[in-house]
């Protein structure tokens, strides 16, 4: 009954349950993953495996009997309808024409713990949001083609050039910032206007798999850094082709590390001399909750080597999708003209409610909220870690929104993040986020998970350590 442990029923859905069951049982016929014949589990079986009632599965059953996909047996077996048959004919022949097979469409799920970098989406207010919203709405202009405004819409340029000036302390004119689809696409154009095959990027070891994949699709060589208590340490001497360097220097990914006042000179000095470029990315240093945020690595950079990459997707929500560059005023036009081939325009609507959102007043108040809950979180996370006496330790706390932990003993963390996701809990391990470098732990993200979500998953963990640990 392998086969039938793939039902999934989702009770916050629209469809009713008895309905998704029909549409599921379908699919998996007309697939050809139950086969004709093949004999279905007892009513009383599949609706106590699915938490359903008795009716809801023997209506089911019935329906798709009429429809001839089941036939009923004695005593109220249901088999797969030899009628079936032709489903499996047809998908045969898909496969010999070389077509690919439909796969049902993927639903949307929320992140279990403890997913790193996620924000917690209930602690923002989207009343305030959509009455920004609405009053932006007003102007039917947004709903046109706004050529103008590929690098983004001014007024979101503006306030978000103070935002940064008085919260990071970043040297900047509004029109040197560009808004971008996340900071994911960000990284996407400095590879693409920057690097080339033949060139090189010096990266974090361990680091942010986004940005390593972002430079190897313009087939530059990418070097590994090591991290260590005072942030990257560039391998000297570097490569006559070193173009970029890339850091996440005020908590650095994935081990949380603050790069010291000293290692911050000494790159700019670096920069500055090899007429390199430094990508800063500054993704959640809004999250300090033990002392005021270090000024970013852009402020100290007197000779404008330094590209500033920030996005709203941890302070707000993933979905919102905008993210924006600080750059250099000699690239500006250069990203100019590469943005204006990327896209007409972003989602301007958008754009002007979130301009209107930091111009409120509001975005800072939610980042208040958060850093405040955040904060709690963390520290519940870690009085549960020492009151189970699990053998992880966390050397960096006090900020962000995910926290290192590294095994106190010997093991083999793949093997324990996977055996995690097994029982629900989405931990990775830090090996997992390596090139060179040889780390043994796991990465925790708690923003977004509630008190209790957060001591359930302690349980989860303390119980699968325990297991896998003494098996090894």
């Amino acid at each position: 009954m392998q086969n039938f442990e793939r039902l999934e029923l989702d009770r916050g859905h629209r469809r009713p349950l008895q309905q998704q069951l029909i549409d599921q049982l379908k699919a998996m016929i007309q697939q050809g993953t139950l086969r004709p014949a093949e004999k279905l589990p007892s009513t009383r079986a599949l609706a106590d495996d699915l938490r359903v009632s008795r009716n809801t599965v023997v209506a089911a059953y019935e329906q798709l009997e009429s429809e001839g996909y089941l036939q009923g047996q004695a005593r109220s077996a249901f088999t797969v309808g030899v009628a079936t048959r032709a489903f499996a004919r047809e998908r045969q022949e898909r496969i010999t024409a070389g077509q690919k097979i439909a796969t049902p469409p993927r639903r949307l799920i929320a992140p279990r713990p403890f997913r790193p970098a996620q924000p917690d989406i209930h602690l923002f207010s989207l009343k305030m949001w959509n009455r920004h919203r609405t009053r932006v709405l007003r102007d039917t202009l947004l709903l046109q083609y706004q050529s103008r405004f590929s690098m983004g819409l001014d007024t979101l340029r503006q306030n978000v050039g103070t935002y940064l000036r008085e919260s990071r302390g970043i040297r900047c004119h509004w029109d040197e910032i560009v808004i971008t689809g996340g900071s994911q696409q960000a990284l996407f154009m400095v590879g693409q206007l920057l690097l080339h095959a033949g060139s090189s990027v010096y990266m974090e070891d361990p680091g942010f798999p986004g940005a390593l994949r972002a430079w190897q699709q313009t087939g530059a060589t990418i070097v590994s850094a090591p991290v260590d208590e005072e942030g990257i340490s560039l391998p000297l001497p570097m490569a006559e082709c070193a173009r970029v360097v890339y850091v996440t220097p005020s908590h650095q990914f994935p081990l949380g590390v603050c790069m010291s006042l000293a290692r911050r000179l000494e790159l700019l000095r670096v920069a500055r001399e090899r007429e390199l470029w430094v990508v800063e990315d500054d993704y959640d240093s809004e999250f300090r909750y033990n002392s005021a945020p270090q000024p970013s690595l852009q402020s100290l950079d007197e000779h404008r080597r330094v590209i500033y990459v920030g996005s709203f997707s941890k302070t707000l929500f993933p979905g919102l999708r905008l993210g924006y560059m600080v750059l250099p005023p000699h690239l500006v036009e250069h990203f100019a003209r590469l943005k204006a081939t990327l896209e007409d325009h972003g989602p301007l609507i958008d754009q002007a409610t979130l301009a209107g959102f930091l111009e409120s007043g509001a975005f800072d108040s939610h980042l208040r909220r958060c850093r405040r809950i955040y904060r709690e979180r963390q520290q519940l996370f870690l009085d549960l870690i020492s009151a189970r006496g699990l053998p992880i330790g966390f050397p960096i706390t006090g900020r962000g929104m995910n926290l290192a932990g590294h095994f106190a003993i010997a093991t083999d963390d793949a093997r324990q993040s996977a055996a995690l996701e097994a029982e629900g809990v989405d931990a990775p391990a830090l090996s997992s986020y390596c090139s060179r470098a040889k780390l043994s732990g796991l990465l925790f993200g708690l923003t977004a998970f509630t008190d209790a979500e957060i001591r359930a998953g302690i349980e989860v963990l303390a119980s699968t350590l325990a297991r896998n640990m003494l098996s090894e």
